[in-house]
């Protein structure tokens, strides 16, 4: 089956892939509110509303994922400029626990792992052409 080789990934890219998940619906969600408050604001120029009314702009405070996984270590070779092995660095892989993991990996329910992880927004650092630094600004 063709989702068998996505089975097990890296965990690092199971995080990642929340995470761009999360920035790509922001994304979404901002161009919705932008588009929202040009239509009110042309609603208004148009004399369709009596006062001014802003768009909704929502954000995610924060996103919490709590996984049920089995997680496995192998090693990623490590090679010199000659292609010969010189170590291997380890590397977490995380497969989803179902029924089929289960099955077809001989996993046992009890190791399984619970892996959470939370992503909040930052104030995001602006850099002050004529100051000497960067400074912090609100959203």
């Amino acid at each position: 089956m063709a989702t068998e080789r996505w089975l097990s990934r890296p965990l690092s890219e199971l995080v990642r892939s929340v995470a761009f998940s999360v920035a790509e619906s922001q994304e979404a969600l901002d161009r919705r509110s932008a588009r929202v408050q040009r239509d009110l604001e042309r609603a208004l120029a148009d004399d369709e509303l009596d006062y001014a009314v802003d768009a909704s702009w929502l954000r995610f405070s924060e996103v919490e994922a709590d996984l049920r996984i089995t997680v496995s270590i192998e090693g990623e070779e490590i090679t010199d400029d000659r292609g010969t092995v010189r170590g291997y660095r380890p590397r977490l892989n995380a497969a989803p626990l179902s029924p089929r993991t289960r099955s077809a990996h001989d996993v046992n329910a009890e190791i399984a792992s619970d892996v959470r992880f939370r992503l909040a927004p930052s104030v995001p650092e602006r850099i002050d052409p004529t100051g000497p630094g960067p400074e912090r600004t609100e959203p």
